[in-house]
């Protein structure tokens, strides 16, 4: 989550060159979902840290969502994950992310058709948040439904061991944290 093209770069670069991980989950706001805006999917160049996975997250407004996805589609993100609470067609999309305050049952009838649901442990649009256990119930929740998912938000080295024994299949870690675990 950033609005600085050359501050993505430079944590790009230091993904790439730290091996550790083969994806990267890019935050983007449109300022209007959340108060807080970040650079928009046609300011990132992927092409140079390849062979890197890309997935787009997409706090943005039912507005902006279809411009916003089909940029991060047409600048190679692999996948595109919008917050369901601002969309009126999630049909379109086979990932779709949930926000804290957001109960199971309104993702429900669109399970079908994803291969990931992105649940936020924290409020969406801002980093530094600490995570919410909270989330536990919902992902067991999930789980109960054969859903693949990603954990998005507040998730450190401690967090992982239990991530892991409730069946969560991905977690997106900020940026100040990843580089900082051995």
């Amino acid at each position: 989550m950033t609005d600085d093209p050359l501050e993505l770069d430079a944590l790009l670069r230091k993904i790439r060159e730290g091996k550790k991980f083969e994806r990267v989950q890019i935050d983007f706001i449109d300022g209007e979902f959340a108060a807080n805006r970040t650079i928009k999917p046609t300011e990132c160049d992927l092409i140079p840290y390849l062979p890197l996975r890309f997935d787009a997250h997409l706090m943005v407004t039912e507005n902006n969502v279809l411009e916003w996805s089909k940029a991060a589609e047409k600048m190679g993100f692999e996948r595109v994950i919008p917050q369901l609470e601002n969309i009126s067609r999630p049909e379109e999309f086979s990932a779709l992310a949930l926000d804290l305050e957001t109960s199971v049952e309104k993702i429900e009838p669109y399970l079908g058709n994803l291969d990931l649901v992105l649940v936020m442990s924290v409020k969406a649009g801002f980093g530094g948040q600490e995570f919410d256990e909270v989330v536990y119930e919902k992902i067991r929740a999930l789980k109960k439904r054969g859903v693949r998912i990603c954990v998005d938000g507040g998730v450190d080295q401690e967090h992982l061991p239990i991530l892991e024994n409730l069946g969560v299949d991905e977690v997106a870690v900020g940026a100040k944290r990843v580089l900082s675990w051995k």
